[in-house]
């Protein structure tokens, strides 16, 4: 007969209670509950079948201290499940191992776990330590922001100890090698002076400073096999984290050459997340762009120890593209800078201040505000084929090959047209002048919104005085007294649901211009890829912009039709001469603007041949 111990019956009753809730009307279980479920019965037989398993129910085993305060924890923790670090092993000393014995671990590493410790086991198998797969990555996804690290609110120092005057950095002890530095953000990053490695990652957590050392030998060490010089001008970024695909712990890295201002790696890297949606590059004086704009974004998120980068100019280099940008501003509507007018006159104003109070050193500071303006005027080269024949000079020069359109799409857009007053092709061309090549700039991108505002207010406000006419038409008394399916009643009905339409649609667009007409310019790209994203591409958000101007001027016509029923049925057949020439002057007249222009009919002309 097998006699339980007191720990394991708690365990079956345990079990009991949680299969009991199962059997009470739980429809979906979740896996975290099942894994919790098959644990305690592991550790139940474990504990009944071992033979040393009162003394391992008994024994309690410690971690080994590797946090410095209370909130180190706490955040160590939260992001161990998120870095590949297990939450009962992000305070344990030493490699993470894989071995056939069980580990050393915390009581609340799982819940309800009995710990059975490593010295039960005389014939434990040696541990095998399991490195992360090296994965190079860009600066540009270096996950800081977004993170979500949390503390609880209820922990917290209560009170001030008598005659304390000084509060020191955090600092880490210096057998760790590595130093705590604050960006002027305010963001937490670390930064080992000897190897010159930046990382994110928390190395106040054991596990996590373990394995980043590990990650770094080995790094550095291929480095030197493949003939990479490793002076005091490399530097070298790592993260800890999981591949989402594959679920496998990773460390991604990338090493930067400060007198080169590139990063460079020493495994095959991917352009995806490189040239962020740009098609067609091919030479490396073009890749060169997109590398410099990832070195910048590499100072930019560790401003600390950049001497040589203020050394080398790097103000007056900064100084001269902003002048030049504003002169192109100022002298050309089409131009390619990533910022205004009124913008590049600011930004000229803070770098004359910081030319004029800065040493030969810039601080982080000055480097945070110098990296950041830098690595955007780097992108809009990149962006803009700076260097290669076919680079755009002009901000809405496409520099890409257009297919031809479908007759199908192409005898539906020109029936849209003739519905719409051609009002699609007018804001197709203001579109593309702002998204040319699936990208547009800031700048042009705010002036584009602004136009569109102004432009639905005045027709909220057309539509406005046409539903006061059509309603007050509907008032007079020689049209109620008709019968209901007669024509101007029908017309005026019809022409008040167009103008109210035309009213509707306008305030959702206008609510729409609100919330990202004043985004940036990546923002911007994302809305407008999701506008455009169907089988008629740019001409939908151009047919969808124009609805409001289309529906108001149906609600126009109907109203002539309501109105000219009413009046050619109740005059005589002088007036109806007089009348009906009157008439035919208006729309003469009402022709002739649109004949001047003559932008719709060169369109229909073109589709036509």
């Amino acid at each position: 007969m097998v006699h339980l111990p007191s720990r394991a019956l708690l365990r079956f009753a345990t079990l009991w209670k949680c299969l009991k809730a199962l059997s009470n009307g739980l429809s979906s279980i979740s896996l975290t509950l099942f894994r919790r479920l098959f644990s305690v019965l592991l550790n139940i037989l474990h504990s009944c079948f071992s033979r040393n398993s009162r003394r391992s129910i008994l024994s309690i085993s410690r971690p080994a201290g590797g946090l410095s305060t209370q909130s180190d924890v706490s955040a160590g923790v939260a992001a161990s499940s998120l870095l590949g670090v297990p939450t009962g092993l992000a305070n344990i000393s030493g490699n993470i191992a894989c071995s056939s014995a069980p580990a050393t671990m915390p009581s609340s590493a799982l819940p309800g776990a009995i710990n059975l410790p490593l010295q039960s086991h005389r014939h434990a198998s040696p541990a095998i330590t399991v490195r992360r797969r090296k994965v190079p990555f860009v600066a540009s996804t270096v996950q800081r922001y977004g993170m979500g690290m949390q503390i609880k609110s209820s922990s917290g120092i209560e009170s001030i100890q008598p005659v304390v005057r000084q509060y020191p950095k955090r600092q880490l002890p210096v057998s760790t090698g590595w130093v705590a530095h604050v960006h002027p953000e305010g963001t937490l990053y670390f930064y080992h002076p000897v190897k010159r490695i930046f990382t994110d990652t928390n190395v106040q957590v054991q596990a996590f400073l373990n394995e980043l050392n590990d990650c770094a030998d080995d790094l550095l060490a291929l480095a030197r096999s493949s003939g990479v010089e490793l002076t005091s001008d490399i530097e070298l970024t790592l993260q800890l984290g999981m591949d989402p695909d594959v679920g496998e712990r990773v460390c991604s890295y990338y090493f930067a050459d400060r007198v080169e201002r590139t990063l460079f790696w020493l495994h095959e890297l991917g352009t995806e997340d490189l040239f962020d949606g740009v098609r067609g590059v091919k030479d490396q004086s073009h890749i060169r762009y997109a590398i410099r704009f990832q070195y910048w974004v590499h100072c930019e998120l560790y401003p600390n120890n950049r001497e040589i980068e203020s050394q080398n100019g790097l103000l007056m280099e900064l100084r001269e593209i902003i002048v030049h940008a504003s002169a192109d501003v100022i002298t050309s509507d089409k131009s390619l800078s990533p910022f205004g007018g009124e913008e590049l006159s600011k930004i000229l104003e803070l770098i004359n201040h910081l030319q004029e109070t800065t040493s030969s050193e810039c601080r982080p500071y000055s480097i945070c505000v110098i990296a950041r303006f830098m690595q955007y005027f780097a992108r809009a080269k990149f962006f803009n084929f700076c260097g290669q024949s076919c680079a755009r000079l002009e901000a809405d020069q496409s520099i890409y090959l257009t297919d031809d359109e479908h007759m199908v799409k192409s005898l539906i857009s020109w029936i849209v047209e003739l519905l719409c007053f051609g009002a699609p092709h007018a804001q197709m061309v203001e579109l593309q002048r702002v998204w040319v090549d699936k990208s547009t700039s800031s700048p042009r991108w705010k002036d584009f919104n602004d136009k569109l505002s102004r432009e639905w207010i005045s027709i909220t406000i057309y539509s406005t005085v046409m539903l006061t006419v059509d309603l007050s038409f509907l008032t007079v008394p020689s049209v109620n007294a008709q019968t209901s399916q007669s024509v101007a009643i029908i017309a005026a009905y019809l022409s008040t649901f167009c103008v109210v339409g035309s009213l509707v649609v306008s305030i959702l667009l206008a609510g729409q211009n609100r919330k990202y007409g004043s985004v940036s310019a990546n923002n911007a790209v994302v809305f407008l890829t999701r506008m455009t994203n169907s089988i008629f591409g740019d001409r939908a958000l151009a047919i969808l912009h124009s609805l409001p101007y289309a529906l108001l001027m149906w609600g126009m016509v109907y109203f002539v039709v309501a109105f000219s029923f009413l009046v050619f049925k109740s005059t005589s057949v002088i007036l109806l001469g007089v009348v009906g020439c009157g008439l035919l002057i208006v729309i003469l007249l009402t022709l002739w603007p649109i004949w001047a222009a003559r932008n719709v009919f060169d369109w229909l002309r073109e589709r036509l041949t």
